[in-house]
Parts: structure tokens; C-alpha cells; sequence
């Protein structure tokens, strides 16, 4: 079987960071992709509990920005039922 491949874009700090405490504990890049789809297989979902992401981890200011006011309630609407929803999506 030929082997897959994997493409992904990654911020080059996380990588570098990531890879310097994967260096030592002696494990290429490779390897740790490895170890997480075997993982996920293993465990039939992902390894661990991703902890929830902080509006500072996220890269765009402006969305940072949205997702605090989001928090507060700032510009937030609320619809009676799914197709209230759906049909302001549709006006859009």
C-alpha cells in the first residue's frame, strides 16, 4: 500500500515551537502525526480534551474583537426557533 500524504499550513512560531518539544523527546514531526491518527483510531475520537480557545489564540483581530462582544452579549440575536433562523439566513 502506498503510503498517504498530508499537506497542512501551519503558523510557523506553533511549528517551531511544537517541534522543539517534540525534538526532545526525541520524535521527528512525522512520527507525532503518527501517533495521532493511531490515537484517534485507538480511541475512536480525539485523544484528548481540547481545552477551549482563547479570543487571543485566534490570529484576526477583527474576529477577536466579534468574539469578545459575542461573549458580552453585544450584537447577539436570538431567534424563536430554527425557522426564524433559517429564514433571516435566507436574506442574507
Amino acid at each position: 500500500m502506498t503510503p498517504g500524504r498530508i499537506q497542512q499550513r501551519i503558523d510557523p512560531v506553533l511549528q517551531r515551537q511544537a517541534e522543539q518539544i517534540l525534538a526532545l523527546q526525541g520524535i521527528k514531526p512525522s512520527q507525532a502525526i503518527i501517533l495521532f491518527y493511531m490515537e484517534v483510531k485507538r480511541s475512536g475520537g480525539l485523544p484528548f480534551a481540547p481545552s477551549p480557545v482563547q479570543p487571543e489564540e485566534i490570529p484576526n483581530a477583527r474576529l477577536r474583537r466579534d468574539l469578545r462582544e459575542a461573549a458580552r452579549g453585544i450584537g447577539v440575536r436570538t431567534y424563536k426557533g430554527k425557522k426564524e433562523f433559517f429564514d433571516s439566513l435566507k436574506k442574507l
